[in-house]
């Protein structure tokens, strides 16, 4: 059995979650309204979630690393100069599309469930 975690530093954390998955954003949006965050957007695109970034102040990001077409590394990159801490979510077992420095931040794998979520977003924010 999972344990759940103290999700108390999650009420009101402002998240970006960046999926190109309709379904699957809209589960990870639940599933983070669920523990007490503040999702301020969802986006698809590199150029949706980078505007959503400028645009925004934020806590942590949930990035899909497979957005059609290509990556998430514009995301991450843009995230790392405002110096916004991020996890990765994959439903890829190779992570060799990454760039090397971009390999040792926290990956997980779809589907995550919500106390995996919330452990990683937890260490993420409060890492920052």
């Amino acid at each position: 059995m999972i344990q759940f975690p103290d999700t108390s530093r999650l009420i009101n954390l402002r998240v970006l979650v960046v999926e190109d998955e309709y379904l699957v954003a809209k589960s990870l949006e639940a599933t983070l309204r669920a523990l007490g965050c503040d999702v301020i957007g969802t986006a698809s695109t590199v150029s949706a979630a980078c505007e959503l970034i400028k645009s925004n102040s934020l806590d942590v990001a949930l990035l899909d690393i497979n957005l059609s077409p290509g990556t998430c590394e514009p995301v991450a990159r843009a995230l790392l100069y405002k110096q916004v801490p991020f996890v990765f979510i994959t439903g890829y077992t190779n992570l060799n599309m990454l760039p090397d420095d971009l390999r040792g931040y926290c990956i997980l794998t779809k589907p995550a469930d919500a106390a995996t979520l919330a452990n990683a977003l937890q260490t993420a924010a409060t890492r920052h």
